[in-house]
């Protein structure tokens, strides 16, 4: 029943954003399944906290690497607003998310909320797929990593 409301919650939420992605131009082109920036900066993080929280501790992966991915994405399109307990959330999945994976994708979460600015690039791209939004943080992540080094 929680994983049920769960899913309610997080594909109402995702529905609202998607209302604003244009319509594939073929039946063949790919749709994006994340929302535009737009949506992020009129989010409202402590009218959604509630369901972030409930997302994050779902048993689904899926559904916590996507609640991870809209976390960020608040964040970097609204870099003043935070959520100690969503904060708390994502940094307790760092250390014990139900896989490596979703560790990892909250760890790198837990920068974008610590250092946004870090992250103004993979902010305002469209980003087709969770994977691509990830991967770009990891490529900024590793390129300040490296450029540190120097």
């Amino acid at each position: 029943m929680k994983t049920a409301l769960t899913l309610a919650l997080a594909l109402a939420f995702s529905a609202t954003t998607l209302t604003a992605q244009t319509p594939p131009a073929s039946p063949n082109s790919q749709r994006s399944t994340l929302a535009q920036l737009r949506s992020y900066q009129e989010c409202d993080l402590q009218k959604i906290e509630k369901i972030l929280l409930v997302s994050l501790n779902d048993n689904v992966e899926g559904i916590v690497a996507g609640t991870l991915r809209e976390v960020a994405k608040i964040k970097l399109a609204q870099p003043d607003c935070t959520s100690e307990p969503v904060e708390g959330k994502v940094n307790e999945l760092v250390r014990t998310g139900a896989t490596s994976a979703i560790q990892y994708k909250a760890y790198l979460t837990s920068i974008v909320l610590f250092s946004p600015w870090a992250f103004q690039e993979e902010g305002t791209a469209e980003f087709m797929t969770d994977e691509q939004f990830f991967t770009a943080l990891a490529r900024r992540l590793e390129a300040i990593a490296l450029r540190d080094e120097r």
